[in-house]
């Protein structure tokens, strides 16, 4: 129990610099007497809907180990941090402990990359199969969407999860190669188009099937770090307004850059992240 405690401490303060969670506009009816309901305009991650509740969310990594050195993030693998990784069967074992607990209302998980994407998307896809089919769990899943990993475990994730993301990091190409030399916009973009096309595919389904599986029901999301990487305001609202007609997407989300390294490549503050 204290390992769990220690990981828990570790993988949940991790996850604290990811803000792409919010009100999910899911709705998942609990019609088989299991855990859980995800209701239409119901937010997560002290959230508050329209009527001012306040919900929240379990929002941890599965891991921060890393095979990526990202120069802005505090889990890049050239960081001398406390490292730790959860099972498949911690993750759900706490997710359904602490919903039992009235805790929270949902699931937001994301992970380092250990191992390759596939490795890591497969674990994550496990985490919400479980939950739905063995612990019957009907409450929200946000599942991270690994650039790299297959379609198959993109469209396996897609009928568990209820919003899918994938993080483009920063605003700009240039920024990406500049902060991030190992990771590449085009395979960042690749399975967001691929979810795109299954949203769209099983809604034209829908129109003529009586039956046709629930996918992505929130649909899918990103976030971009700002103030990293020199981009202009005018950059990162053409960028977003880009993805925002051509993908569909429900957010666009914003995370101030917090600095976490001595990176010679990263902006000096002396004070506080700059509004």
């Amino acid at each position: 129990m204290e390992r769990i405690q220690e990981k828990l401490a570790i993988l949940a303060d991790a996850a604290k610099y990811d803000v792409s969670c919010a009100s999910s506009g899911s709705d998942r009816k609990n019609d088989t007497k299991g855990l859980g309901n995800a209701h239409p305009g119901m937010g997560i991650c002290h959230s508050y809907t329209a009527d001012g509740r306040c919900v929240s969310l379990l929002k941890i990594l599965l891991t921060n180990v890393c095979i990526y050195d990202c120069a802005y993030c505090v889990s890049r693998k050239s960081n001398d941090i406390k490292r730790a990784a959860f099972t498949v069967q911690e993750v759900v074992d706490l997710t359904i402990n602490f919903y039992r607990r009235n805790y929270i209302e949902g699931l937001f998980l994301s992970s380092g990359i250990f191992k390759d994407p596939d490795y890591t998307m497969e674990r994550l896809v496990r985490v919400a199969k479980k939950l739905r089919t063995e612990c019957n769990f009907n409450g929200y899943i946000h599942l991270k969407a690994i650039p790299g990993a297959s379609d198959e475990l993109m469209q396996e994730a897609g009928l568990y999860a209820d919003r899918l993301s994938v993080n483009l990091e920063l605003p700009t190409e240039a920024g990406l190669k500049l902060l991030a030399p190992e990771k590449s916009r085009p395979a960042m973009i690749k399975p967001i188009r691929f979810l795109q096309s299954e949203i769209i595919r099983l809604e034209d389904e829908r129109k003529v099937l009586k039956k046709v599986p629930k996918f992505v029901p929130a649909g899918q999301s990103t976030q971009v770090i700002v103030g990293a990487s020199g981009e202009t305001d005018m950059e990162i609202m053409h960028m977003a307004s880009q993805f925002y007609r051509q993908f569909q997407l429900k957010r666009v989300y914003y995370s101030g850059y917090v600095p976490i390294s001595n990176d010679t490549r990263l902006p000096a503050l002396h004070s506080q992240v700059p509004l």
